[in-house]
């Protein structure tokens, strides 16, 4: 019979969360620097507003699921929080976080009501895509480095 615990129930759905979320987040990344390769803005126009529709349905529940599961493990198997791993895995999650509220989510806002009003080959619009995308890209640099942290955990 096979038996699986808590902890790996939450294990699992917090690495499967983990996985949607960073494998998601980098692989905008990349496309995100293919469509900027191609030096048409409408294509780049698009590809933002698409992004940004999966910065604010997609990518928050997967975060919200990664945090919860992963205090649900520390719980269960009464870790505690005075690892260094876990100190540095909470911590990015929450600049990630941030990054997602504080800043991405209001300015793809901000770019769609520019879009609204100007053509996507607009600077200012081109200027503001490229900037979300380069906060984009450090905040998936960011969730890498907290899998390296996970993972291998070098400061333990």
């Amino acid at each position: 019979m096979l038996a699986v615990t808590t902890y790996d129930w939450l294990l699992t759905a917090h690495v499967l969360a983990a996985v949607m979320w960073v494998g998601g987040s980098v692989m905008l990344t990349l496309l995100g620097l293919m469509t900027i390769g191609l030096r048409d803005p409408v294509r780049l126009a698009q590809f933002a507003k698409q992004a940004a529709f999966l910065g604010g349905t997609y990518f928050p529940p997967l975060s919200l699921m990664v945090v919860g599961f992963g205090f649900g493990m520390v719980a269960n198997h009464d870790l505690g929080y005075s690892l260094t791993w876990i100190q540095i895995a909470i911590a990015g999650w929450a600049v990630s976080f941030a990054v997602g509220a504080g800043y991405l989510g209001p300015h793809t806002k901000k770019l769609a009501k520019l879009l609204e009003e100007r053509d996507a080959a607009d600077t200012a619009v081109q200027d503001m895509i490229k900037r979300i995308l380069l906060v984009a890209r450090l905040d998936a640099l960011l969730l890498l480095f907290i899998v390296v942290d996970m993972t291998a955990k070098p400061w333990s």
